[in-house]
């Protein structure tokens, strides 16, 4: 039989075990109807110096790369405080979307192992577009990380893209940049697709 102790190392073993194995990615997707055509919601979408036009909490955008589209295309998204967060674009489908990875520097951004961000248009008819947002995220310590990424960090993430569509449709509609009232009156347009889908 085990003693105490051992007990408590076979314990400590499985816990760490389960702790340092590499968790599943999680995904947080909302999508908003967009009273312009694809082809213009294209050309908006595909402006990557922009985002601070629609995203809350953002002042600037500055693209750091050579290439201002397209795979490799680099940003850095500035908040009020002068502090920035790198976006390097992995995937481009012209005329369809694109996957940014969310880095600072030559780390993912805190807290995750992983973070990458899509959008994705699709016509809804000759005069609408629907906008796909998604957050593809991997957290650390395995499946505890993704226990915690569920209670805490999926319902801040579910808000904030929430705010980053709404914002989104307000811009592109508009050509003006959405402020806060604009982001929160046309929060109700925007779906939020359920946990695991």
């Amino acid at each position: 039989m085990f003693s105490r102790y051992g007990l408590l190392f076979v314990w400590l073993t499985l816990f760490a075990g389960v702790a340092m194995a590499q968790g599943q990615a999680q995904q947080v997707s909302v999508s908003v109807l967009v009273q312009i055509p694809r082809a213009q919601a294209w050309e908006k979408l595909r402006d990557f110096s922009v985002a601070h036009n629609y995203v809350p909490g953002l002042v600037r955008t500055e693209i750091v790369s050579p290439r201002r589209e397209g795979i490799g295309a680099h940003r850095r998204v500035y908040d009020e405080d002068g502090d920035f967060l790198e976006e390097t674009v992995i995937e481009w489908r012209d005329g369809q979307g694109f996957v940014i990875k969310l880095h600072d520097g030559d780390e993912p951004m805190m807290p995750f192992e992983r973070a990458e961000f899509a959008y994705r248009i699709e016509a809804q008819g000759k005069e609408q577009t629907r906008i796909e947002l998604s957050l593809t995220y991997q957290m650390p310590w395995g499946a505890i990380g993704e226990t915690l990424a569920d209670w805490f960090i999926r319902p801040v993430m579910e808000d904030k893209l929430v705010q980053v569509a709404a914002g989104i449709k307000y811009y592109y509609e508009t050509g003006h940049p959405a402020t806060d009232e604009d982001r929160e009156r046309l929060a109700g347009t925007v779906q939020v697709a359920p946990a695991g889908e």
